[in-house]
């Protein structure tokens, strides 16, 4: 059974190589040599695939498109034009981030989507459409069995709703509750901070036990920004925080969360990072933004300044689906400076903010999107990520509880 393959093509350039790495290496699991002579290629006794702009009889053949062959960002690209290849580069270098209008963003810098179908993951389908197409001229080729993953994101802005917090926060809340009349939230707050009754936030047990029970991999993103108008976390310095940090890091991993003012103060974000080192005693290689603000190729650039190696930011804000259209992790390619990155990208499908916020939807129609997601990406054997604040499962939201829960089914 053979593992090679050999591929023929004119020109070798940084973007060709990207594509192949991740077509043939990561999705497919084969070794591939690329050759840019002809007499190799037809000599060799390897299954063979043709990577050119001239036709060969009886071989595999695939046209390069230009995207592939140039070296800077085309304002003019063609998406429908393209093949598998050039397709598939497009989708994951997120080139159409690169060059969409600002129309195509929202007041946050985000980018809104393009006419481009996100509800499946079309790359992970070119790839086994190249599979099988490969596999119908050279049975003797195996691929590697790709096998479906469940990973379980949380992003925490807020650790507690009422406990924990300063006493100028603590006292501004409850009399902002006495002049607004709301007696019963004043009461309420007033036997949380009693240790009458649990914090609404406080969800972490709840969710230990069903990632335990399941065996389902869990991501804490930690935000610990400095206060601002859309950073309202905990102080990073307050003890309880530092003791759940190091309390969850025990059964589920950590990152961090950069804070919506690192964007525009790079210097944010390696504080930011440092402080979660320095509570958690432990290298921080994970990250995802803070209100998805993913802006190329600024964020990841910073990210990879900072040696930050995953990131799980790819995905809506807005709308469910495939941002990069796939399910598969992949390296970063960073098109500004044309070339891959060490930065691994793990996309995410769906949020709980956007099924409850963005896109109205009922407890009920949200666990048939949820359901929908995962059997597709189950069906090519991808990895399904979704996102939930530990925030969000209570109060408005306890009727989400079996939204949450059916990730699980």
């Amino acid at each position: 059974m053979s593992q090679k393959i050999i591929i023929f093509t004119e020109k070798i350039t940084s973007r060709i190589e990207y594509i192949f790495d991740f077509i043939f290496h990561n999705f497919s699991g084969i070794d591939y040599k690329t050759t840019t002579d002809f007499d190799e290629f037809s000599q060799s006794i390897l299954p063979k695939i043709n990577f050119s702009n001239q036709f060969l009889e009886n071989e595999i053949n695939y046209k390069v498109d230009d995207i592939l062959l140039e070296t800077t960002i085309q304002e003019n690209v063609d998406y429908s034009i393209l093949n598998e290849f050039g397709k598939c580069f497009y989708w994951l270098s997120r080139y159409e981030e690169y060059i969409a209008k600002p129309e195509k963003f929202d007041k946050h810098n985000r980018f809104l989507g393009s006419d481009l179908d996100y509800s499946k993951p079309i790359v992970d389908e070119i790839c086994i459409e190249i599979q099988k197409k490969i596999k119908s001229k050279f049975p003797e080729i195996y691929f590697k069995q790709r096998v479906f993953k469940q990973i379980n994101t949380h992003d925490v802005d807020y650790a507690w709703k009422y406990l924990h917090h300063s006493p100028k926060i603590k006292f501004g809340s409850l009399s902002k509750k006495i002049l607004k009349g709301d007696f019963k939230e004043f009461q309420n707050q007033i036997k949380i901070l009693n240790q009458q009754k649990k914090d609404p936030y406080d969800t972490f047990d709840y969710l230990k036990v069903l990632a335990e029970k399941h065996q389902i991999e869990t991501v804490f993103f930690w935000l610990l920004g400095d206060y601002s108008t859309f950073d309202k976390n905990h102080h990073w310095k307050n003890n309880a925080q530092k003791n759940l940090i190091n309390n969850i890091s025990t059964w589920a991993k950590i990152g961090i969360h950069p804070s919506y003012q690192s964007n525009f103060d790079e210097n944010k974000l390696t504080i930011e990072i440092n402080r979660l080192e320095k509570i958690s005693n432990q290298p921080i290689k994970k990250s995802r933004q803070h209100f998805i603000k993913l802006n190329f190729p600024y964020t990841y650039q910073q990210l990879l300044i900072n040696e930050i190696l995953e990131d799980y930011t790819m995905g809506f804000p807005h709308q469910l689906g495939f941002r990069a259209g796939t399910s598969t992790p992949f390296k970063w390619f960073d098109l500004s400076r044309n070339q891959q990155t060490l930065l691994k990208i793990y996309p995410f499908v769906a949020m709980d903010v956007t099924l409850k916020n963005y896109l109205k939807l009922t407890p009920q129609q949200a666990l048939e999107e949820i359901k929908r997601l995962k059997q597709t990406i189950k069906a090519i054997n991808g990895t399904f990520i979704t996102l939930f604040h530990q925030s969000n499962l209570n109060g408005d939201w306890t009727e989400w509880l079996k939204v949450y829960e059916s990730i699980f089914e």
